[in-house]
């Protein structure tokens, strides 16, 4: 049997199973676009406050911008 690392960092990917956002309250279905966050396991719509969060970092740390890790 193999396991799998649980990954630590929030990330984006395609929803596995229909869920409701907990910020949005929006119906979220299979394969789509989501924040997902494994430290809470929770799955956020792509309109929702978490994952424009989640945006704004990767952008950050993407370009090398100063305030990337605070």
């Amino acid at each position: 049997m193999r396991l799998r690392k649980r990954q630590a960092s929030p990330c984006f990917m395609k929803a596995k199973f229909a869920s409701v956002c907990p910020e949005t309250g929006k119906a979220i279905q299979p394969g789509d676009e989501i924040a997902y966050y494994p430290s809470t396991q929770q799955a956020f719509h792509v309109d929702s406050k978490s994952a424009g969060q989640l945006r704004d970092l990767a952008f950050a740390t993407a370009y090398g911008m100063t305030d990337a890790k605070y």
